[in-house]
């Protein structure tokens, strides 16, 4: 498996939504891999929710959450930063569940209906 330290490839810039899109770039470069990429916080620190959301919660919007945690394992994360990172990808991937809804024809937040009964 290919092994990535955060305080390597981002050094200090773990902050911004531009330090986010860095990170991003760096893991969609690494995205058809067949093995998947471990992405190492150790010594890292980030709490940032702007960081998180530009590189982990864009992938959750763009790829479906099971195929982005078989691509990406992260380790050794603070458990705060993994609550933080956690709840940004969750609700990212509520939004983008709910955005297939709409695109689909479901009226936003309201189930589909089954088109032979109309319910």
């Amino acid at each position: 498996m290919n092994r990535l330290y955060l305080t390597e490839v981002c050094k200090d810039s773990r902050v911004t939504r531009r330090d986010g899109e860095a990170l991003r770039d760096v893991l969609e470069a690494h995205w058809s891999d067949v093995e998947p990429l471990i992405l190492d916080f150790e010594g890292a620190a980030i709490a940032s929710a702007s960081f998180f959301d530009e590189s982990f919660g864009a992938l959750a919007l763009r790829y479906p959450l099971a195929e982005v945690t078989r691509r990406i394992k992260v380790e050794n994360i603070a458990p705060e930063d993994r609550r933080l990172l956690n709840t940004l990808v969750r609700a990212r991937q509520r939004e983008r569940d709910s955005s297939a809804k709409v695109l689909q024809g479901a009226p936003h937040g309201q189930p589909e209906q089954d088109p032979e009964s109309g319910r």
